[in-house]
């Protein structure tokens, strides 16, 4: 690793404070990314890495309704805990979004027995 005087640490430091990414602080300090990206490391080993993607819909108060109104019996399938769902809260959910949560919970679909 490149040498960093004190004033470029500071700088570094504070910018990652305020959330900016690796490339963000590269760009605005000229100091290489893999540079930033291991001072940062260095000086902050416990701090864990932004895992990035889309968050997520449901609270975890949700998936614990939808998984329970499955598990009692209120709900048969997840249509039914989609309905339930969106009537709870406020923004709208898939029944993919609810079959994600359930498949999350190793809880798998019951197929029809034939006639």
């Amino acid at each position: 690793m490149k040498a960093i005087s004190s004033a470029q640490k500071d700088n570094i430091l504070s910018l990652s404070y305020a959330g900016l990414s690796t490339r963000q602080i590269s760009s605005r300090t000229g100091v290489c990314k893999s540079t930033v990206a291991k001072f940062i490391k260095e000086s902050h080993p416990d701090k864990e890495n932004s895992c990035g993607g889309r968050p997520s819909k449901l609270t975890s108060t949700d998936k614990r309704a939808i998984i329970q109104h499955i598990t009692t019996g209120r709900a048969d399938n997840a249509v039914q805990a989609t309905h339930y769902i969106n009537s709870t809260i406020t923004t709208t959910v898939s029944s993919q979004t609810v079959r994600n949560v359930l498949k999350a919970a190793y809880l798998k679909a019951v197929t029809k027995k034939k006639k």
